[in-house]
């Protein structure tokens, strides 16, 4: 990234992205508290990076966003697949590419941020975000069970979670920031 990206820390506009099996998250976050956008695009079994890619271009052409946030697998704790570690790579490419920095959030920071522990469960984010955020309470997935498969809506609030976190944090409402959520250099 260029040496005058690496520098600029005061963003407008983020656009965060969750990758699922199934498609993508994503939301658009403006100032610290103005959710612009949000949704989930699905996606075929065939060439599912590529379309995701696609979509990721497609969001950042329509918002023109400052800043891509996305979830540090390299962080303990991030469970994630080759397939959607090497899609997360992919959109970190398509962020260079558009001279657009991108920011790294740990899922225990993610957490820590919206529900103020980094052992919270995803549903406690969840209600903490449809709190701050009431246009998302209508979409709130109920408490996942054990045996059952994660609701698609979740990704749409782990996108929210995303952008939350890297916003706070770099407005300094977060709390320490070693390790917690790292910008690439």
């Amino acid at each position: 990234i260029p040496e005058n990206m690496r520098e600029h820390h005061d963003w407008r506009r983020a656009l965060a992205v969750d990758p699922t099996s199934r498609g993508l998250g994503f939301a658009v976050l403006e100032d610290r508290d103005r959710l612009v956008d949000w949704g989930g695009k699905q996606t075929t079994s065939k060439n599912r990076n590529a379309q995701c890619v696609a979509a990721v271009v497609a969001l950042v052409r329509s918002y023109e966003p400052d800043l891509l946030v996305l979830e540090d697998c390299a962080a303990p704790r991030s469970r994630r697949c080759g397939r959607v570690q090497d899609l997360i790579r992919d959109l970190r490419r398509v962020a260079i590419s558009h001279r657009l920095p991108v920011r790294h959030v740990s899922p225990p920071a993610v957490r820590e941020t919206c529900a103020g522990s980094p052992r919270a469960t995803k549903h406690e984010v969840a209600l903490a975000l449809a709190k701050r955020f009431p246009e998302l309470a209508r979409q709130l997935p109920p408490p996942r069970k054990p045996w059952m498969s994660e609701d698609a809506r979740m990704s749409v609030f782990d996108a929210v979670a995303l952008a939350v976190t890297a916003r706070d944090w770099q407005s300094g409402a977060g709390k320490a920031r070693p390790r917690k959520a790292r910008e690439d250099p």
